[in-house]
């Protein structure tokens, strides 16, 4: 099973998107590579994998309902906006962006909500989630019709490889380990190793040659990410039912999308727990 960890990145150099990229050997993850590679690049290794792989991506697969529908009129699944993307440059992304929010704020997608570490993917200030989501959603526009399968929506026949929406510090907060404060700051060095080295002697995937890549991730913050999304596509190749799941067929996940993070039961064990998208929505208003 070939297994990718990437956290994503927007920026105009497209120089900062770093990609961990290994395989199961029975239960351990064996880390081959990690690096930073260009948007482009990253999509045409995830169009070529032919084995059957798991690729966990951190950014947004979608955006709020209510901005989806505002935008693509109409609109009820994540391809709908992904061929909206597609046909428009990130400016006028932007710019809608910009108008949308001067009316009705920076809403969340449902499964935004359920993490108080995730901001929503209209969010601009720190960090900037505009063109990461953008650049995300032409991916996937690009990737989807060749047979990928992004759930929630209704896998392809044929599956090769499943594309995952992460977010290594969901991940991280699961593992009862630091989610804040690990990028930056006085003490991030120290949360960093400390997260290694859990990952390395206790993590929920045995790691067999992590050793190898502790300074690369220790002094880079997005090369760590990288990798603990690998350790969440190494958890969902193992069991999905690990994750926190929305009901199947949810409506407003297929046009969302939905955030996967493991999910702890009573004791520490992983529970996987179904979350009904619209259930919350009604209490949160998001609707």
């Amino acid at each position: 099973m070939e297994l990718f960890g990437v956290d994503f990145s927007g920026a105009k150099s497209d120089d900062r998107t770093w990609v961990a990229r290994g395989h199961l050997e029975g239960d351990a993850l064996v880390l081959r590579s990690c690096e930073p590679l260009s948007r482009g690049r990253l999509g045409d290794i995830l169009a070529k994998t032919e084995c059957p792989a798991v690729a966990a991506l951190d950014f947004p697969f979608s955006v709020p309902l209510e901005f989806g529908r505002w935008w693509v009129p109409g609109a009820n699944e994540m391809p709908h906006v992904w061929a909206a993307a597609s046909a428009i440059e990130v400016g006028e992304f932007t710019a809608m962006r910009d108008v949308y929010v001067a009316e009705r704020g920076e809403t969340k997608r449902v499964c935004d909500s359920l993490y108080p570490e995730s901001y929503s993917c209209l969010h601009k200030a720190n960090p900037n989630l505009v063109p990461m989501t953008f650049h995300g959603m032409r991916m996937l526009a690009r990737l989807w019709p060749g047979g990928c399968d992004v759930p929630p929506l209704e896998p392809h026949r044929g599956r090769r490889i499943v594309l995952l929406e992460v977010m290594p510090g969901a991940v991280l907060r699961t593992l009862r380990l630091p989610y804040k404060g690990y990028k930056n700051g006085v003490n991030a060095l120290a949360l960093r190793r400390r997260i290694l080295g859990h990952l390395r002697d206790h993590g929920p995937v045995p790691m067999a040659n992590l050793d190898e890549f502790e300074d690369l991730c220790a002094g880079d913050h997005d090369a760590l990410d990288a990798v603990v999304a690998a350790v969440a596509a190494a958890l969902w190749a193992a069991d999905p039912g690990l994750f926190r799941l929305p009901p199947p067929g949810d409506p407003t996940a297929r046009l969302e999308g939905w955030l996967y993070a493991p999910a702890f039961g009573p004791g520490g064990t992983f529970k996987g727990e179904g979350v009904g998208c619209s259930e919350i929505a009604a209490t949160q208003h998001l609707r």
